[in-house]
């Protein structure tokens, strides 16, 4: 290994963790990771620049903590471990900052980068692709693809080419391309066209032999226009013969394609269901799934018996398996910690069981991207560990990994996991902060809404002790939460007890209080998202933040009018609630309205 890696790997090293190594190292190529530090000199040997930083960045965090020698030997238990990082669901990272996760995922020796992008590429022959929508230039993703390489990760492409394209077939010129909903019309040869130049697109920038096909979600493939069009048909053969026109696309510009797994089982379940354990898939449609590895993506169970049964029927097919799972940021503004360690300790066992060969941590965005991925950074460990080490570590060891590598206190990530009651995925923070003060679509009983008060006020202690952006943020989310559920608790039963003065107490107090809260917590969160993501898709929260303070000012005015005589009853707040919740979106909490 050159002199000249060795440099950059120790640059990019000395930019993580701020430690410029004081010894003279000597580096040589061999498999895995080695680091024999005595006497104030270093010998490094690694596989690849990526297991070179890693040593680099160990042997850093020992001499950082005063070791006087370090002997360390370490291989990989999986060939190709990484991460997904979401830019269709409302935000694009900037370059700048995904070079940024790239130093610090290769400082954990992870080898593997897939940016998922539905429509947020440019593709020189559909400029409604990604339009207004922070898509990635043909020129930046080459200058990201040459600093991954540079680092010994491999940036892989992650597409849609069925599902998920509403983003790009809501514009009118579009249309002939849907079969229905988010998904493109099969056995059309304007849509081949349309995948053919997303393919030629992507390989003009990036290096990679391999290609994420997505896929996944095609819920209705073969029942709208295309039902219209063409009458009933095998859905499985439509899938495949789809399928095989895609992965030929793939194999002619070079790529070795991957597809997310979910059709195949959800056609073979009698409710649509992926993780239907009844389900299974013919042996005709096995046959005749062509050249493609599958994912396998799981964020959700807790018990190492399903994984071992879905990797099993994974490996039926006979096709390369790949494993998805997940480092959870997509339950609304902060990382969901409990959830990521109950799930993803049984899932990286059974795949490491199964001798799976590629495994990633996805950060996905749903429903607005409201949590910054570099706050899921610090649970990556879970995964690079993983790799490196085996799959007994604990999260608490993750955390503090991934404290060295992202400079934030593992304390601090674990408070920031309590805006979240559990394991369960229960959207309870995010609820708070987006939830009416009126109707009654978040529902808790009083003795809840106090154990939420007590363990965010914890929280918001240990955040205190951390003068950072990340934990001011967090902190601001925690109050703006508590207002939110003290107001809850309180307003419905001192309105039903006729309390002015109370409700005096609202309008002109708690109210104007919690305003300035809200708006303290939207100006860091923009912070947050400048530093990190392009200005597009900020706009969506911008409007969140701006309807959730001005259904609060209606709310004041209301109240003002209704202890002044002009209204005679607050018709929302007599109205008697009813048992359930919807899921925890948006547009769940704000209104009854089936769409916002």
């Amino acid at each position: 290994m050159s002199q000249l890696c060795l440099d950059s790997a120790l640059s990019t090293v000395e930019r993580v963790t701020g430690v410029a190594l004081p010894c003279p190292i000597s580096v040589a190529t061999a498999p895995g990771l080695r680091i024999d530090y005595q006497d104030n000199h270093a010998s490094v040997a690694a596989e690849d620049e990526s297991a070179l930083c890693r040593a680099l960045f160990l042997l850093t965090q020992a001499v950082k903590a005063g070791e006087s020698s370090l002997h360390l030997t370490q291989t990989r238990h999986i060939a190709c471990c990484g991460a997904m990082l979401d830019m269709s669901r409302n935000g694009v990272m900037t370059v700048e900052a995904v070079q940024r996760y790239l130093d610090r995922m290769a400082c954990l020796g992870m080898n593997m980068l897939m940016l998922y992008t539905e429509d947020t590429y440019e593709v020189p022959e559909y400029p409604r692709l990604g339009y207004l929508r922070g898509r990635y230039s043909q020129a930046e993703l080459r200058q990201l693809d040459d600093y991954a390489a540079a680092l010994g990760i491999e940036l892989i492409p992650c597409i849609q080419t069925l599902g998920h394209m509403s983003q790009f077939l809501q514009w009118p010129e579009n249309a002939a391309l849907c079969d229905q909903g988010d998904v493109l019309l099969a056995d059309d040869e304007a849509v081949y066209r349309l995948i053919e130049a997303e393919i030629r697109a992507v390989r003009a920038c990036m290096r990679t032999k391999r290609i994420h096909v997505g896929m996944d979600e095609a819920h209705g493939v073969g029942l709208g226009r295309y039902y219209e069009k063409h009458g009933a048909t095998d859905r499985f053969d439509l899938l495949n013969r789809h399928l095989a026109r895609v992965v030929d696309i793939c194999l002619r510009n070079g790529f070795e394609p991957i597809m997310w797994s979910d059709m195949f089982f959800r056609l073979a379940s009698t409710h649509n269901e992926y993780y239907d354990r009844e389900a299974i898939i013919p042996q005709r449609v096995i046959d005749a799934i062509p050249a493609v590895s599958l994912c396998y993506w799981d964020y959700y169970h807790q018990d190492e018996d399903f994984y071992e049964h879905m990797f099993t029927q994974h490996e039926r097919t006979g096709r390369p398996v790949v494993f998805a799972g997940g480092c959870w940021t997509w339950a609304g503004f902060l990382p969901q910690v409990k959830r990521t360690e109950a799930t993803m300790r049984p899932a990286l066992r059974i795949a490491a069981a199964h001798r799976v060969e590629t495994v990633m941590a996805t950060l996905w965005g749903d429903d607005g991207e409201e949590t910054d991925y570099f706050l899921g950074l610090p649970m990556l460990p879970m995964f690079s560990e993983a790799c490196w080490q085996g799959t007994a570590i604990t999260m608490d060891e993750a955390l503090r990994l991934g404290e060295a590598v992202t400079g934030l206190p593992a304390g601090a990530v674990r408070a920031m996991g309590e805006f979240f009651p559990d394991e369960t995925d229960n959207r309870e923070g995010k609820s708070l902060i987006w939830c009416d003060a009126l109707y009654p679509l978040l529902q808790r009983t009083r003795e809840q809404l106090d154990g939420i008060l007590a363990r965010f006020d914890l929280a918001r202690q240990a955040l205190a002790a951390h003068d950072l952006l990340e934990c001011r943020y967090a902190a601001a989310l925690m109050d703006v939460a508590s207002q939110k559920a003290l107001l809850l608790r309180e307003l419905r039963p001192r309105y039903l007890a006729k309390d002015r003065a109370y409700l005096t107490q609202v309008a002109e107090e708690i109210i104007p209080a919690l305003l300035m809260d809200y708006d303290r917590l939207m100006r860091l969160h923009r912070a947050l998202w400048e530093r990190d993501m392009k200005r597009f898709g900020w706009e969506v929260l911008s409007l969140r933040y701006g309807g959730v303070t001005g259904r609060l000012r209606d709310v004041q005015d209301l109240l003002r009018r209704y202890l002044a005589g002009e209204v005679a009853t607050i018709q929302e707040l007599d109205a008697e609630p009813l048992p359930g919740e919807r899921y925890a979106f948006f547009g769940h909490l704000v209104t009854p309205m089936a769409e916002l």
